[in-house]
């Protein structure tokens, strides 16, 4: 999982947004840290400190109401550095099997590779991207949704703390945090969160770098055998957990829409999703398909329910199809099939018990 990187390019326009019908959700693990900040305060109620306390840690909370919380914290407490101040709350276990994921894995890379694949288990909100360059490892925190400044603060910090076994590696010496905001006028509490690891501000995405060369750094809390029961774990609970529709499948019900007569491609799709064309088939990649691929999935499956189930003729389906040309039509369906269209229609047809009759 390794791009170029380059940090003078920023995110194209709409990146990282979702389609608003999309169930993303954060994990009530992510409260608890808010919950110690609000209870030293001492300006919320106990019996609501309480209720939140006993929720069910497995709880997924919608995006809206976590930040609708937020928003009321922020405002109750009047300290818009309310995010800052609860990822210094976090303690080791919060994040559950990401955090021992991360804790337990033999090397840094290691522990970025679990942290990445592992993520949506506290956040299928958030995508995280490694990428190296020759002399830089690269930790992008791309959101899904616009984040109010207070959760970016908390997210990054949170991760930050998650990854002391990796700083402590020796990557720290070269580390640094990325925030896509300007610097505010008193970074007390930015120092208080992040000690002296250097921030650049009004960076164009947020999220850590370090040299490169720390990545086969092993880890003192590494337990290989551990690892490989955490991880057996954590596999299981992303198969059971409530997940968003794949993007995989949103692209196809896109590519329906735009199919009839023409030939879809990856720009002409992207602005539908919300989202840019390069965003598109890299989060695809993750997926483990393309475009392309997508695409031409799509037309076999419908080529071939078109061929066998309608009396449309071949010029009408490589229409239907987005094909410009009958010829390309055949083309695909040989490389699909191995036969011709009408080859296999009048195969499927003469083979159905309808036929037989």
């Amino acid at each position: 999982m390794t791009s170029r990187y380059a940090p003078s390019e920023p995110p194209p326009s709409g990146v990282g947004l979702m389609d608003p019908t999309e169930e993303l959700s954060y994990s009530a693990r992510l409260l608890k840290p808010f919950v110690r900040v609000l209870r030293q305060s001492g300006k919320v109620p106990e019996d609501v400190l309480t209720g939140l306390d006993a929720m069910d840690l497995d709880h997924r909370m919608p995006l809206a109401s976590a930040h609708g919380m937020l928003k009321a914290a922020v405002e109750v407490m009047r300290d818009p550095a309310i995010g800052l101040k609860a990822a210094r709350e976090c303690s080791p276990g919060d994040g559950g099997v990401l955090d021992y994921a991360i804790s337990s894995a033999s090397t840094v890379r290691d522990a970025i590779d679990v942290a990445v694949r592992y993520m949506a288990l506290v956040n299928d909100a958030l995508d995280l991207r490694f990428e190296t360059t020759q002399s830089d490892a690269v930790l992008r925190v791309d959101n899904r949704v616009p984040l109010p400044q207070p959760a970016l603060d908390y997210q990054v910090g949170a991760i930050y703390r998650a990854f002391s076994h990796v700083w402590a590696s020796g990557a720290g010496a070269s580390a640094k945090i990325l925030l896509t905001y300007s610097a505010p006028s008193d970074l007390n509490e930015h120092t208080a969160t992040f000690g002296t690891t250097p921030i650049q501000f009004d960076a164009p995405f947020s999220g850590f770098t370090f040299d490169a060369a720390c990545l086969s750094a092993r880890l003192a809390s590494g337990d290989t055998r551990l690892h490989d029961m955490i991880v057996q774990q954590a596999e299981k609970m992303l198969e059971e957990l409530p997940r968003a529709r794949q993007l995989t499948e949103r692209v196809r019900s896109a590519l329906l829409a735009e199919l009839a007569g023409g030939n879809p491609s990856v720009t002409q799709v992207a602005p539908r999703l919300h989202m840019s064309p390069r965003t598109l088939e890299r989060r695809l990649e993750r997926e483990g398909t393309t475009f392309s691929s997508v695409l031409d999935d799509l037309r076999k499956r419908l080529a071939l329910r078109y061929v066998v189930n309608h009396d449309l003729e071949l010029a009408e389906i490589a229409f239907l199809l987005g094909f410009s040309q009958t010829t390309a039509f055949h083309r695909a369906f040989k490389r699909w099939t191995g036969e011709t269209p009408l080859g296999y229609r009048r195969a499927q047809r003469a083979a159905s018990p309808a036929s037989t009759s």
